[in-house]
C-alpha cells in the first residue's frame, strides 16, 4: 500500500508526467507547417502525425488501464514513461515523414500506457475526503499541458526548429522518472488470462472510427465513408458480444451498470466535445473574420486553460466538502450560458467580448471538471480503477476527436472550404463562417444542458465522502 505522506509526492510526480501528452496534442498542430516545409510535402498528407499518434493512444488505453489492474499501475506508468522519452527522441530524430507517422505511433503507445493508470493511481495515493483536490489539481496538469502546449511550440520553433518540439518531453521525462522511482511502490496486480480477441475488436473498432471521422471532416460523404460506418457498428457489435461471454473481459460492461459512473462518464465525454469545437473554430473566426494574427490568437485561447488551472484545485476541494452534484450541475450550466453567449458574436464583434465568453467557459469547465471526475473515482470499486481511468482517457480523446468532426460538419454547412482556405474573410464570406459558429455554439450550449441534467441523474446514487475528524487527524 502506498504510504499516505508520500501522496502529494505522488501527485507531483504523475502531473508532472502526464502534463507531456496534452503538450505533446496540442503542440504538433503549430509545428506541422514547418514539418510539412522540412519533408517538402504538401500540407494536406500530414494528417497521419497526428492520426498515428491518436489511433494507438485511444486504441490501446483500455489494454494498458487493463494491464495495470493486473500486474501493478506503478509498473504501467514507468514503462510508458520510459518509452515516451525514447520516442520523443525518435520523434525529433526522424529522417522522414514516414519514420516520423511510425515514432508518433509509438509515442501514442507510451502515452496511453501513462495515461491509462494516471488517475487509478492518484485514487489510491489520496482518501476520499481528499480526492477532490487531488484531482484538481490533477486537472491542472492536463488544462495547462493543452494551454501552454502551442505557445512552447512557438518558441521552439523559432529559435531551434520544429524536432526540438519532442525534444522539450526528454528533460521533464527524467525528472518525473526520477521522482516516481523515490516515491512510488511498485504495486502488485491479479493474474489473468489475457482476453485477446476483445482487444484485438477493441483496437480495431476505436481505429476504423477515428478513420471515419478523419474523413467525415472533408463534409463528404460517398459510398467509402457508408462502408466505414458499417464497418464500425459492426465491429462495435462484435466487441460487445465478446465482453459479454468472455470469461476475463477486456472491459467488465458491468461497470455502466453503476448509474453515478455512466452519466458522469457521458457527461464528461460531451464537456470535452464543447470545449474542443470551440478551440478549433474560434482561431479561425480570430484570424479570418477578427483579423486578429497568430500570436493574438495563440493568447486569446490560453484564457480558458488559465482559468481552468487557477479555479480548479479549488472546485476539487469544494467537491470534498459540498459533494459533487451541485458543482458539478453549476459548472454545466455556467458553460451552456457562455456557448448561448457565443451566437451573439457577430463579424464586428469586439475582441474583448471573446476574451470575456472564453473566461466565462473556462469558470465553467473548471467548476465541472474535479467534482465530475470525483464522482466517478468514488463510484468504482478499487479493483476497477485502472479500467475506470483509461475509460475516461478514451472519452477525453475521444471527445477531441468528435468535436473537431462536429465542428467541420457544421461550418461546412455555411461556408465553401475552399472559400475558408482564403487568409481573411470579407463581407458575406465573414457572415456566413460567423453563421457556422453560431452552429457550434448552439450545439455546446445543448450539450452542457445534458451535462447538467446528467449531473444530477448520475448523483441519485452518489455516497457522499464527508471528512471524518479521526481520519483527518491520523492521515
Amino acid at each position: 500500500m502506498i504510504l499516505k505522506e508520500r501522496k502529494w509526492h505522488i501527485l507531483i510526480a504523475l502531473a508532472l508526467g502526464t502534463i507531456m501528452v496534452p503538450i505533446n496534442t496540442s503542440i504538433v498542430n503549430v509545428a506541422l507547417p514547418f514539418i510539412s516545409s522540412g519533408f517538402n510535402i504538401n500540407l494536406m498528407g500530414l494528417d497521419w502525425v497526428i492520426t498515428s499518434y491518436l489511433i494507438t493512444l485511444i486504441g490501446l488505453v483500455l489494454f494498458f488501464g487493463r494491464l495495470g489492474d493486473m500486474y501493478g499501475h506503478e509498473k504501467v506508468y514507468l514503462s510508458g514513461l520510459i518509452l515516451f522519452i525514447f520516442t520523443s527522441i525518435l520523434c525529433s530524430f526522424s529522417p522522414s515523414i514516414t519514420y516520423l507517422i511510425l515514432s508518433r505511433a509509438l509515442q501514442g503507445i507510451a502515452a496511453a500506457m501513462m495515461i491509462s493508470v494516471s488517475l487509478g493511481m492518484v485514487k489510491k495515493a489520496f482518501p476520499p475526503y481528499e480526492l477532490g483536490k487531488a484531482l484538481g489539481i490533477y486537472a491542472v496538469a492536463i488544462a495547462a499541458g493543452l494551454g501552454i502546449g502551442p505557445a512552447i511550440g512557438g518558441v521552439l520553433i523559432e529559435f531551434f526548429g520544429w524536432r526540438s518540439i519532442f525534444l522539450f518531453n526528454v528533460p521533464i521525462g527524467v525528472i518525473s522518472f526520477l521522482i516516481c522511482l523515490f516515491v512510488l511502490e511498485r504495486g502488485n496486480g491479479k493474474n489473468i488470462k489475457w482476453d485477446i480477441p476483445g482487444t484485438a475488436l477493441q483496437f480495431t473498432t476505436l481505429f476504423f472510427t477515428i478513420l471515419f471521422l478523419n474523413r467525415l471532416e472533408t463534409g463528404s460523404f460517398d459510398i467509402l465513408e457508408f462502408f466505414l460506418i458499417i464497418l464500425v457498428l459492426v465491429l462495435f457489435s462484435l466487441f460487445i458480444w465478446r465482453e459479454r461471454i468472455a470469461e476475463n473481459p477486456l472491459l467488465d460492461l458491468s461497470i455502466f451498470n453503476n448509474y453515478t459512473f455512466s452519466a458522469f462518464t457521458l457527461a464528461l465525454f460531451f464537456n470535452y466535445v464543447c470545449i474542443y469545437m470551440v478551440i478549433f473554430v474560434l482561431p479561425f473566426y480570430i484570424q479570418k473574420v477578427l483579423h486578429y494574427g497568430p500570436a493574438i490568437t495563440g493568447l486569446i485561447l490560453t484564457v480558458s486553460p488559465l482559468l481552468m488551472m487557477i479555479i480548479a484545485p479549488f472546485s476539487g476541494f469544494l467537491g470534498d466538502r459540498l459533494g459533487s452534484r451541485p458543482l458539478a450541475f453549476l459548472g454545466s450550466l455556467i458553460s451552456a450560458l457562455a456557448f448561448y453567449f457565443m451566437t451573439w458574436l457577430t463579424m464586428f464583434s469586439s475582441i474583448y467580448l471573446v476574451i470575456g465568453f472564453l473566461a466565462i467557459l473556462g469558470i465553467g469547465a473548471a467548476i465541472f471538471q474535479a467534482p465530475n471526475n470525483r464522482a466517478i473515482m468514488i463510484s468504482i470499486p478499487e479493483d476497477s480503477v485502472g479500467v475506470a481511468s483509461s475509460i475516461l482517457v478514451t472519452m477525453r480523446n475521444l471527445g477531441m476527436t468528435f468535436a473537431v468532426s462536429f465542428a467541420s460538419l457544421l461550418i461546412s454547412t455555411t461556408i465553401n472550404k475552399t472559400v475558408l482556405e482564403s487568409q481573411v474573410l470579407y463581407n458575406l464570406d465573414s457572415y456566413n463562417f460567423t453563421q457556422g459558429l453560431h452552429l457550434v455554439a448552439l450545439l455546446g450550449t445543448f450539450l452542457s444542458i445534458l451535462m447538467a441534467l446528467l449531473s444530477i441523474w448520475g448523483s441519485r446514487r452518489l455516497k457522499q465522502v464527508k471528512p471524518i475528524v479521526k481520519e483527518i487527524i491520523t492521515s
